[in-house]
């Protein structure tokens, strides 16, 4: 008999302890609950904040690119196979110092060859007949029509009072903005700031052609040729220089065409007249 309380006073005692044990855990979590509230949500939170993030900068990315994408070429260029042209009336910048030149005014050229195409053109009016700094930034954006090299030309006329020496009058900064790579003497950064662009148009129409820099500290006068990349908008900066320096048109044109252009060159004479900018309708 006192066997058998023995074994139910064991049997009961196992039960009490097993109950016990099987209470314990909730309290701890309860405890731990307690000294860290936010322990659990804090992991979560962390990592949806991150992901958050990630997405606002993504978001923010594709806003960038996206604007990029929908950057536009400016109204009026022209496109062909393997050439860009264009006036530089098309510009959607303030002319500033620039001056359209019209039949109507007086100082309007008319020469004896071809006329202005469209019979008007800019002329600087600021700084000398010289020199100066950029002046009056004009901004054009295109488009390349086929990945190449491009070399910039443009329709130029000094118009040289008399007396004047035949290197006043002739020149404007230039620079190109853009993914592009040099395919002349001038390393690729130098391209993309200010430079004289000269050339010659005494007293008629002619063209500029060759770009005043230094290449490893030595002045160089030569073309001005880019690599440009299919699909890419560039955008090229024409700055005021020389006081006087008139611009019908601007090209640039795939340099295997191997178009003799030097000094005095009228590009609208000597180049077919494919390569001009169109002529509006009256």
């Amino acid at each position: 008999m006192k066997f058998l309380r023995l074994i139910l006073l064991l049997v009961m005692m196992i039960s009490i302890s097993c109950s016990q044990n099987g209470n314990d855990p909730e309290p701890m979590e309860n405890e731990n609950s307690k000294d860290n509230p936010d322990s659990s949500d804090s992991d979560t939170d962390e990592d949806t904040n991150t992901e958050d993030d990630n997405t606002d900068n993504d978001s923010n990315s594709d806003d960038d690119d996206s604007s990029m994408d929908t950057k536009e070429d400016t109204d009026g260029v022209k496109y062909g196979d393997n050439f860009i042209v264009f006036e530089p009336q098309i510009t959607t910048s303030d002319l500033g110092l620039w001056k359209k030149r019209v039949p109507e005014d007086s100082k309007y050229h008319v020469g004896t060859g071809i006329e202005a195409i469209n019979r008007n053109y800019l002329e600087f009016t600021g700084n000398n007949l010289n020199s100066g700094p950029p002046t009056s930034p004009l901004e054009y954006n295109f488009k390349c029509p086929k990945s190449g090299k491009y070399r910039l030309v443009m329709r130029m006329y000094q118009p040289l009072a008399e007396g004047e020496a035949g290197d006043k009058r002739n020149d404007v900064w230039i620079k190109l903005a853009g993914d592009f790579t040099t395919a002349c003497v001038y390393p690729t950064e130098e391209l993309k700031k200010n430079h004289k662009f000269w050339g010659r148009g005494v007293r008629k129409w002619g063209s500029t052609y060759n770009l005043e820099g230094h290449v490893n500290g030595v002045k160089k006068l030569a073309k001005v040729v880019y690599n440009l990349k299919e699909g890419e908008i560039y955008t090229f900066t024409m700055s005021g220089r020389a006081q006087g320096c008139s611009l019908d048109y601007i090209l640039l044109y795939e340099e295997s065409l191997n178009f003799n252009i030097v000094q005095h060159t009228d590009l609208a004479e000597e180049l077919p007249e494919l390569y001009r900018p169109d002529v509006a309708n009256d």
